[in-house]
């Protein structure tokens, strides 16, 4: 086994996370400002359903968010059988606050069990430090992304603001919940209980351990953390155990970088040109009102070979914001990287905070174009070719992450809806890397519709011998539905849908596990 020996020095994420613990002190007005807020959603969702799993839910106990057989229209895939898991925020409002930011919700983990026809659905809050704390103390205590919070738990290190609320994975035998500026959680399989935060080597606890890793044909998890000027790299075999982790140090500090890839030889990390304030965040302002975009500056691409980080180099792109991430592969002396790009980072410091207070905006659309470029490894050269759908959530086949793709599914928007339902996607696009074309499937107006993943069929040959699977919201019946596409025929919509006697919060990213 190869290990590259760090520690975390507490004081780097101190200097971060510390100087937001003075808000408390800064900000005497946060528990108004979020008291308003809550009154002011609740106006606005009365008068659109659409917002309706912006809501969040209370603390219910596990078996109050459980269904033993969702009710299913068409023909459901009998060869379909595991676990479908989803993560995303969940819990937004506390003795009459409310948080300004999607980001800041406690994560709570969907489980969907497949059987067939048999479906049953589990759902259940990742009991983490903070929202052990915030549930002792009846009200929000702990430091937030987007929201002014009074502090009364001091912020000792990354987990103690921990929301882990944004994936999940089976991995080794371990179900894990993400968050990608802390630990992951380790989840029990079978009925979704906490088990705590996992230290992958006794002197990385609280390492951060981003919320997109990518498993190889082979089984290994690749996998990025990153704080202040530092980025730390994750090689974990297919028994989930670490076999390499390597830090380097980057010569300017990062903003937030969510997502990453991998190719057979190379980690490939987006470091879009977004700073945080620290002065800033030190007199009482949100960490996400601290982030200062910088037009003027490129978007940097990290490529950094797998077995020695230290010799990565960069390419620089026109500035543009990115969450995520389709692929990376090698073809000759280049990397081909897809991803989705919005042009500045206005989705996360306005859009997203006037979404959770039920409003509108211009710039609504919540994704903007897919993009693949060309990285040059021989003369350091990058080109770029951008599509025209506003999308989001790209994923590909599971079994050609860091390999040559052809296929890249996306949530799509393509036609205009009124006001905030314009932040929302409407259908699904599986776009031909090759020649561009797309097929698409329309919802319709009263869906809602959140990231799908791709399931290889028992004994594929083909990337598109696979199914499509995920949920969407229908603000007509009020509740969340499960989907299945055949991916050779997205456009003849559905094979079947199951539905839920309830709504689920919208979520953000999931993983399938074949039974």
């Amino acid at each position: 086994m190869s290990m590259t020996h760090h520690s975390l020095q507490r004081r780097d994420w101190l200097r971060l996370m510390g100087a937001a613990t003075a808000t408390g002190l800064a900000a005497p007005w946060a528990l108004a400002a979020n008291e308003n807020a809550a009154t002011r959603f609740a106006q606005q969702v009365q008068q659109n359903p659409t917002l309706t799993p912006l809501q969040g839910i209370s603390e219910r106990s596990p078996e109050a968010l459980r269904c033993d057989a969702l009710t299913v229209e068409g023909r459901w895939p009998e060869a379909l059988k595991g676990r479908f898991h989803r993560n995303g925020p969940a819990l937004f409002e506390r003795n009459g606050q409310r948080y300004h930011h999607w980001f800041d919700g406690d994560g709570m983990v969907q489980q969907f069990s497949l059987n067939g026809r048999q479906i049953s659905h589990h759902g259940r809050f990742v009991n983490t430090r903070k929202l052990q704390a915030e549930r002792a103390a009846g009200r929000f205590v702990t430091a937030a992304f987007g929201t002014p919070i009074k502090l009364e738990v001091p912020v000792t290190g990354p987990d103690s603001v921990n929301a882990a609320n944004t994936s999940v994975i089976e991995h080794g035998g371990k179900l894990l919940a993400l968050w990608e500026g802390g630990s992951a959680y380790e989840l029990g399989v079978a009925d979704l209980s906490t088990r705590g935060p996992v230290a992958w080597q006794k002197d990385w606890a609280g390492v951060p351990f981003s919320a997109h890793p990518k498993v190889d044909p082979q089984g290994v998890l690749w996998n990025i953390g990153t704080w202040a000027d530092k980025i730390a790299t994750y090689q974990i075999g297919a028994d989930g155990q670490l076999q390499r982790g390597q830090i380097a140090t980057l010569p300017w500090a990062m903003g937030m970088v969510h997502d990453m890839a991998v190719t057979q030889r190379y980690f490939v990390v987006p470091l879009p040109p977004l700073r945080m304030d620290i002065a800033a965040v030190s007199q009482g302002v949100p960490l996400e009102q601290a982030f200062a975009w910088q037009a003027q500056q490129p978007l940097r691409i990290w490529v950094a070979p797998k077995d020695d980080i230290q010799k990565a180099r960069v390419f620089e792109l026109p500035s543009e914001f990115i969450f995520h991430v389709g692929n990376a592969y090698e073809v000759g002396e280049e990397i081909v990287l897809s991803y989705v790009a919005n042009p500045n980072a206005d989705v996360l410091t306005r859009n997203i905070p006037a979404m959770m207070r039920g409003e509108a905006r211009p710039t609504a659309a919540v994704g903007a174009a897919s993009v693949v470029v060309r990285l040059n490894l021989r003369t350091g050269q990058a080109s770029r070719v951008a599509g025209t759908d506003q999308s989001e959530f790209p994923r590909i086949h599971p079994r050609l992450n860091g390999l040559r793709h052809r296929w890249q599914l996306t949530a799509s928007a393509w036609r205009p809806r009124s006001g905030v339902d314009n932040s929302f996607f409407h259908g699904l696009a599986l776009t031909d890397q090759d020649s561009g074309r797309t097929e698409r499937y329309d919802f319709g107006e009263h869906a809602t519709v959140e990231e799908h993943l791709w399931i290889a069929k028992p004994g594929a040959s083909d990337e598109r011998d696979a199914w499509l699977l995920g949920t969407h919201f229908d603000s007509r019946a009020k509740v969340t539905k499960l989907s299945v596409f055949d991916a050779r025929s997205l456009a003849d919509g559905p094979l079947a849908v199951a539905s839920l006697p309830y709504w689920l919060p919208l979520g953000f990213h999931g993983n399938f596990q074949a039974s």
